[in-house]
């Protein structure tokens, strides 16, 4: 559900739910160059634990290399080493990257070993030992992903990122979290009631969401290592975090406490340190720039929803968009970005605005409606749901709307996803 549209049904239906009580190596060498590599698994006997179909995954969505899987490289040796025949067997393929995987298991402990060579040099780039618990193979997968990218293109990325998004189930709404590419999804609040509109922590260590389950639509947080949901905002009317600052020690919430809903900042723990918006109709949507001094959000200050940002003592309001219904605004990490979702005819459909250039450019073109984007933690890929297919789920582009595919393993009817940092 849209935020601006989330705020306007709850405005007007509120009444109904407060009384029924009812969510570097080296640098690639080219602009757009992908970088070829081989991913071998080396170990003895095989096993089922999927760790380097994972690692496979991970360095294809990032987008920067083109991936030969170990069925596709029979001639890479089980060798620990590079051997002469291994460098014939890639450089015959196009290969420029060798990395081979062995997996040992000896009781609940997982250990990983990685080996990444040069092909044209035949030096090793590197080798490193990851250990783990059996239940904790994914987080091993993504971390080795993370030291492959880290190493070959300088980039840091979070393989080990988090999604959390809303599920429309029969009670009223669930929040669901899961990894990036949807492995491990798991429910993480169901109390019976609609639960929505979930926020991480700069952290990752909790997530923050709004619920009716008090019969008030109000803020909680959810911690990741007690699994307990404590109150953090609960004035009457709409209470919802809307961003966190780059430090972790603030967040932006909307709060309709005086009426109108405006923009407050506030430290995490709840506590309101000023208010930032003044202005008749609904404020809210906000997003931090990385340099947490100004942020972007939703007002019908001018009539329809647009987008407008502001420095974040109050002053240098100006706005970025006009006409139509413009949404759920989204600062990249990168910070020369914002996307947003924009209704086009009776649908809406995600844009990209460019904050140095002011150019805007469309992202999805009417395949059913493409609401709440949101981006990954390095800027690359963004997140978003679609009822494309008849029912919403949850999907995933790079930055420039490429390859948009569903997440695989999610459940159906899930929306307004976020990314962790």
């Amino acid at each position: 559900m849209k935020s601006f549209t989330t705020v306007l049904f709850i405005l007007i239906f509120c009444p109904l739910f407060f009384l029924g009580g009812v969510d570097v190596y080296v640098e690639l060498k080219s602009v757009g160059k992908k970088m070829s590599i081989a991913i071998e698994d080396i170990t003895a006997g095989k096993t089922e634990y999927g760790v380097v179909d994972i690692i496979s995954n991970d360095l294809e969505f990032s987008g920067l290399f083109d991936v030969f899987p170990d069925s596709f490289t029979p001639c890479i040796s089980k060798e620990f080493d590079f051997t002469r025949q291994d460098k014939v067997t890639a450089e015959m393929n196009g290969i420029e990257t060798v990395v081979k995987v062995s997996i040992s298991v000896k009781e609940n402990q997982m250990t990983a070993v990685c080996y990444c060579w040069d092909v044209i040099s035949a030096k090793k780039i590197f080798d490193k030992t990851y250990k783990a618990k059996i239940s904790g193979q994914r987080n091993l997968a993504h971390s080795i992903s993370e030291d492959i990218i880290q190493y070959l293109t300088g980039r840091k990325v979070a393989m080990n990122s988090k999604i959390a998004f809303a599920v429309q189930s029969r009670s009223g709404k669930e929040i669901w979290c899961s990894d990036y590419d949807g492995g491990n999804p798991r429910r993480i609040i169901s109390q019976g009631s609609i639960s929505m509109l979930p926020k991480f922590s700069v952290s990752g260590e909790s997530v923050y969401y709004t619920t009716y389950k008090d019969g008030n639509p109000d803020l909680f947080k959810y911690d990741f290592k007690t699994s307990k949901s404590v109150p953090v905002l609960i004035y009457q009317g709409i209470n919802i975090a809307c961003s966190f600052s780059q430090d972790g020690k603030h967040f932006i919430a909307a709060l309709s406490k005086t009426g109108d809903t405006e923009l407050y900042l506030c430290s995490v723990s709840g506590k309101i340190i000023k208010r930032l918006t003044f202005s008749t109709g609904i404020d809210v949507g906000a997003s931090f720039a990385p340099n947490s001094r100004e942020f972007v959000f939703v007002s019908n200050r001018s009539g329809n929803p647009n987008l407008f940002i502001m420095d974040i003592d109050g002053g240098n309001l100006r706005r970025i968009t006009s006409g139509g219904y413009n949404d759920s605004p989204c600062w990249s990490p990168v910070g020369d970005k914002i996307v947003y979702s924009k209704k086009t005819g009776n649908i809406f459909d995600i844009y990209v605005f460019d904050v140095t250039t002011f150019e805007e450019k469309r992202l999805t073109y009417s395949a059913g409606s493409n609401e709440n984007p949101y981006y990954s933690p390095d800027g690359r890929h963004i997140v978003f749901s679609s009822n494309r297919r008849g029912v919403w789920e949850i999907y995933v582009m790079p930055q420039d709307g490429s390859e948009q595919i569903p997440v695989k393993g999610l459940p159906k009817n899930s929306t307004t996803p976020v990314w962790s940092r």
